[in-house]
C-alpha cells in the first residue's frame, strides 16, 4: 500500500514535469507554425462564400464562419504577445503596440479607400454608387462601419476590420492597466452582452436604436465579439501554468485537432440554416478548442498540411486578399456573365477559381511592393530584442 502511494506520487511528479516542460516550450515559441495555414484555409472559405449562390447544400454555405475563426485567432495571438511582453518587461508599451498595428493595417486599408475615392470622385461623381460611397466614407475612415446601415459597393466586408480595430483600440489598455480579476470580469461581461445579441434578446432594442428594421450586414448583432473574447480567454489560459496543464491533458494529444475539427464539420452539417443562438456559440467554442490544439504543441497531426508553403503563404497575404476580393469578384462577374450569355454555363465555380486567382495575384503584388516596406519598419517597435 505504501509502495503504491509512492509510485502514484512519482507518476504525478513526472506528469507535472511533462506539463511544465511543455508549457516552457509553448512560452518560448516565438512563432506558431500552423497559424498562417489556418489563415490560408479561412480566407479560402471566405472567397468560396462570396462567390457561390445561397441555394447550395447547407454545409457549403458556411464559409462565412471563416471570419469567426479569424477573430478567434486574432484575439488569441494579440493577447498572447501582450501577455508575454508584460511577463518579460513588466509592462506593455501601448505606443509600440499601436505603431505595429498601424504599420500592418493602415497602408493597404487607407490606400484602397484613397483609390476608390479618386475613382468615384473623378469618374462617377454623379452616380448613385458614388453618393453611397461618400456617404459611408466617414464610417470607413473611422473604423465604425460595423455599426452603420450604409455599405458601399465592394466594401461590405469591412465591418469585420472595424470590429478588429475596435478590439485593438480597447483591449490592450485593459491588459496593461487592469488586474487579472478585472480582465476576466470584462471578458465575462462582453460575452454575456454579445450572447444576449446572439440569442436575439436585444433585437427590439437595436431596432428602436436605429429607428428601422436592421440591415442584414450588421454583423455586430450576430455575436462577432464573442470569438475575439474566446481567443483572448484561450491566450490567458495557455499563458498560465496551471490552466495550461489542465488543457494540455485534452488538447495536447497529437490527434486532438482531427477529433475537434471533425466534430466541427458535424456541427456545421447538423446546424440549421440560421445558426444564431446555441449553434453559433457551440461552433465558436469548438473552433477555439481546435485552435488551442494547434498551438499547444507544434507536432500535431495537421502540422504538414498547415505548414504546406502555398497554404501558409495564402495566410501571410490573407489581409490583402480580404481587402480586395469583393471588388475583384464584382469585376470578374461582369466578364463571366458575358460568357454565360453566350455559352449558357453556370458561373459559380469559374467565379471562385478565376476571381480567387486574380485576387491572390493582386494581394501578392500589394504585399511585396506596397505593404512590405511598411512591415519592415515594425522591428523598430518590437519589445522582442
Amino acid at each position: 500500500m505504501h509502495l503504491c502511494k509512492i509510485l502514484d506520487m512519482a507518476d504525478l511528479q513526472i506528469s507535472n514535469l511533462t506539463f511544465q516542460s511543455s508549457h516552457d516550450r509553448y512560452l518560448s515559441n516565438r512563432h506558431f507554425g500552423s497559424l498562417d495555414g489556418v489563415r490560408g484555409f479561412c480566407i479560402l472559405a471566405v472567397l468560396w462564400h462570396h462567390s457561390q449562390p445561397s441555394n447550395m447544400p447547407l454545409l457549403l454555405t458556411r464559409g462565412f464562419l471563416g471570419v469567426d475563426l479569424f477573430f478567434i485567432l486574432s484575439g488569441f495571438l494579440i493577447v498572447t504577445l501582450l501577455l508575454r511582453e508584460k511577463a518579460k518587461t513588466e509592462k506593455i508599451s501601448l505606443r509600440k503596440f499601436y505603431a505595429r498595428r498601424a504599420l500592418r493595417i493602415f497602408p493597404a486599408y487607407y490606400g484602397l479607400l484613397f483609390v476608390l475615392a479618386g475613382m468615384y470622385g473623378l469618374w462617377q461623381f454623379t452616380s448613385a454608387s458614388s453618393a453611397v460611397f461618400f456617404t459611408a466614407l466617414p464610417w470607413y475612415l473611422t473604423y465604425l462601419s460595423n455599426w452603420s446601415l450604409i455599405q458601399a459597393n465592394g466594401l461590405g466586408s469591412m465591418w469585420s476590420l472595424a470590429t478588429e480595430e475596435q478590439f485593438y483600440l480597447i483591449w490592450p489598455a485593459i491588459e496593461k492597466y487592469c488586474k487579472r480579476v478585472w480582465v476576466y470580469g470584462s471578458l465575462g461581461l462582453l460575452l454575456v452582452i454579445n450572447q444576449c445579441i446572439n440569442f436575439g434578446w436585444l433585437d427590439s432594442f437595436f431596432a428602436r436604436l436605429y429607428g428601422q428594421p436592421l440591415a442584414p450586414h450588421l454583423e455586430i448583432l450576430d455575436a462577432t465579439f464573442t470569438p475575439i473574447c474566446l481567443g483572448i480567454l484561450l491566450a490567458h489560459l495557455l499563458h498560465r501554468s496551471r490552466s495550461f496543464s489542465l488543457l494540455f491533458q485534452g488538447l495536447g494529444q497529437r490527434k486532438a485537432p482531427i477529433v475537434l475539427f471533425s466534430f466541427l464539420l458535424v456541427l456545421l452539417y447538423a446546424a440549421p440554416h440560421d445558426i444564431s443562438g446555441w449553434p453559433r456559440l457551440l461552433i465558436q467554442v469548438v473552433m477555439t478548442l481546435g485552435l488551442g490544439s494547434l498551438v499547444i504543441r507544434e507536432d500535431h497531426c495537421f502540422q504538414s498540411v498547415l505548414k504546406y508553403q502555398p497554404i501558409a503563404h495564402l495566410g501571410q497575404i490573407s489581409y490583402g486578399i480580404y481587402l480586395y476580393h469583393l471588388w475583384v469578384f464584382s469585376i470578374v462577374t461582369v466578364g463571366l456573365q458575358i460568357l454565360q450569355s453566350r455559352l449558357q454555363i453556370p458561373i459559380a465555380i469559374p467565379l471562385f477559381v478565376s476571381g480567387s486567382l486574380v485576387t491572390i495575384l493582386i494581394a501578392e503584388l500589394s504585399y511585396r511592393f506596397y505593404e512590405m516596406p511598411f512591415l519592415n519598419l515594425k522591428h523598430r517597435f518590437s519589445w522582442q530584442k
